[in-house]
């Protein structure tokens, strides 16, 4: 959690993902939507994230911050919804200096997500533990992930054991269109220094293609199927996109509707889908 003085204006970060995993524990048919349901609240989580940073980011950047004192951001949830800390991580990784805080602006007495209030420090705050455990998890995500053709973007966020779920995804080409695949989840520990574990969401570049349906359905573009269930990511790109508009993940043997609140549900059982692919 961020030092005294930075909380002071971040409010209380609220633990987002085991909330709804605890909402999700008494949904029916437990052993098949339970999971489905944990992938929504994953999804939910790292679209909030993505659009927190994303706004808040141009919203800065329209002021014309000291670029040496905005570095690079770490977003948390707390009770007044998704805010960022912009700032730098010092060369010994153990201080990460705030310099502007953007919380989600009050508009008649209600919370929104399209514009943010800034907080800046003159002399930039220094914390040494949620927000620099953050950023020292994504660093160290981004080295295992190497040098790419694209741009990545990163998002840190807790699970219910206090350790990072690092999502690097491709960043987005423009507002509101973030391409899907080629993304990676990974699983480091709580003082964000070493990797515990790597899932590969997507191999290969996704496109979405209108049927004669409102779904969009998501087959791979040079890729493989790797699990046989809707990912994380999935989730996200539905959140994400505008139009809104609900998505069919297809697996190798089964069917998946992602609607545009992000919940998931089996819409088909097994079948053969001649070229389908994840």
């Amino acid at each position: 959690m961020p030092s005294p003085r930075i909380r002071t204006f971040a409010l209380v970060v609220l633990p987002v993902m085991s909330m709804a995993f605890a909402r999700a524990a008494g949904a029916q048919n437990a052993a098949g939507q339970q999971q489905l349901d944990e992938i929504s609240a994953r999804g939910r989580a790292l679209a909030g994230y993505q659009h927190a940073a994303w706004t808040a980011s141009m919203q800065l950047l329209a002021t014309n911050p000291d670029p040496w004192q905005v570095q690079r951001y770490v977003a948390y949830h707390a009770d007044s919804g998704w805010v960022v800390a912009f700032g730098r991580l010092n060369t010994q990784r153990d201080t990460f200096y705030v310099s502007h805080i953007g919380i989600p602006a009050a508009v008649n007495g209600q919370r929104i997500d399209s514009r943010f209030e800034f907080r800046t420090f003159a002399a930039p705050g220094p914390d040494t533990d949620f927000l620099v455990r953050a950023a020292r998890a994504m660093d160290v995500a981004t080295m295992a992930l190497g040098v790419t053709a694209r741009a990545y973007t990163a998002a840190a966020i807790p699970n219910e054991k206090g350790e990072w779920l690092v999502y690097l995804t491709p960043s987005a080409d423009a507002a509101n269109a973030w391409p899907l695949g080629d993304d990676v989840r990974y699983r480091v520990s709580e003082d964000g220094r070493r990797i515990l574990e790597t899932h590969r969401m997507h191999v290969g570049m996704m496109e979405a293609s209108r049927g004669d349906s409102d779904d969009t359905r998501l087959v791979a573009k040079g890729g493989k199927a790797l699990r046989e269930l809707p990912e994380d990511s999935d989730v996200f790109h539905v959140l994400m996109n505008r139009p809104s508009a609900a998505e069919v993940v297809v697996t190798r043997h089964h069917q998946f509707r992602i609607d545009v609140d992000g919940s998931i549900r089996l819409v088909q059982g097994k079948e053969t889908v001649v070229g389908a692919a994840r």
